[in-house]
């Protein structure tokens, strides 16, 4: 059995790979887009390899063209892998290595992985109140705007038809009528 230990960043990762003695058969830095990655996996198949990386913002990708493939996948997690295997000097290469030596060692604290529908389901949810948030920042940024022109919107519902119609309606000065418009456009 071949330990593959991922390191996962933004831009690449850092993989080793270890034998079930320990041995070290290669430390690589991989750019993180799926043709690298497609690469690099060839020399290690599904059949003879068990992967672990630790749960960090940008998992998904990797975790799905793995499991996709066959891999057998662990996720490990992070503050309790620093709790097991803390270095004193830490780097990437470091911490690939130490991923791998927990796989061996089956000593890999596990964290929950949310299955693909759930994930899709909780990004929804997450893309919502993202645009719940932006359109309430949209409404305080029009209402300073009146504010600071000593106005007040005469109807409840800010961005109602009828307050689009008396906000288009105002006479403002340029520099407001154009932040006026602006967030009109975003909202």
């Amino acid at each position: 059995m071949i330990h593959l230990g991922i390191d996962l960043h933004k831009n690449y990762s850092f993989i080793t790979a270890m034998d079930h003695q320990g041995r070290i058969l290669t430390k690589s830095k991989v750019s993180n887009q799926q043709e690298a990655f497609l690469k690099f996996l060839p020399s290690y198949p599904p059949s003879k390899s068990q992967v672990v990386m630790e749960a960090t913002w940008n998992w998904y990708w990797l975790w799905d063209l793995l499991e996709e493939r066959g891999y057998r996948l662990q996720m490990a997690h992070p503050l309790k892998t620093k709790a097991i295997a803390s270095a004193r000097i830490k780097t990437d290469k470091i911490d690939s290595e130490i991923l791998a030596h927990l796989s061996r060692s089956n000593l890999v604290p596990r964290a929950y992985v949310v299955d693909r529908e759930t994930r899709f389901s909780r990004e929804l949810i997450r893309y919502r109140a993202s645009l719940v948030r932006v359109r309430a920042t949209i409404r305080n940024k029009l209402h300073a705007l009146l504010a600071k022109n000593g106005l007040r919107c005469p109807s409840t519902d800010l961005l109602g038809k009828k307050s689009l119609s008396w906000l288009l309606s105002l006479d403002l000065a340029p520099v407001y009528r154009e932040a006026l418009q602006g967030y009109l456009r975003v909202s």
